[in-house]
């Protein structure tokens, strides 16, 4: 079945549990990355919430850890890395270990494969097709 069928079928029998799945941490300190993202997710029936950095991530994590379905991490974020966040989310909150997506503007396939061996989660190198970065998202959600 298509994502879009699945996701639709969900939303039909749970439609709580769906609202929380649609529903994506989106850490980007690049504010225009990270509004034209948080835009096109909307228009795609996501609830987006935004942080400009691995330490307000988690500081929102920590009252809406349960209500947040998929988070998006950039790879270099100032401060605490994109990938030592990844780290702390999957040992401190573990139902969003397997729902993470990396990004990386690192071209590099040699950074990318290190990155998903370290950090267990998806890649995606910027700058990647919005409608591949919306699949990857829908196949989180559907898998999870």
């Amino acid at each position: 079945l298509p994502i879009s069928v699945v996701t639709q079928t969900l939303a039909q029998l749970c439609p709580a549990m769906t609202s929380v799945m649609r529903r994506v941490l989106l850490v980007d300190d690049e504010d225009p990355v990270r509004n034209v993202l948080r835009r096109y997710l909307e228009l795609r029936g996501w609830a987006v919430i935004e942080a400009t950095s691995a330490e307000e991530a988690l500081v929102i994590l920590d009252t809406e850890a349960d209500s947040v379905g998929v988070v998006v991490v950039d790879f270099h974020l100032p401060g605490l890395s994109g990938g030592a966040l990844c780290r702390r989310i999957a040992t401190e909150y573990p139902m969003l270990a397997s729902r993470m997506l990396m990004a990386s503007g690192d071209a590099m396939e040699a950074v990318s494969a290190l990155a998903r061996e370290a950090f267990h989660c998806p890649v995606l190198t910027k700058p990647f097709d919005l409608l591949d970065f919306v699949h990857a998202l829908d196949d989180m959600v559907a898998t999870a």
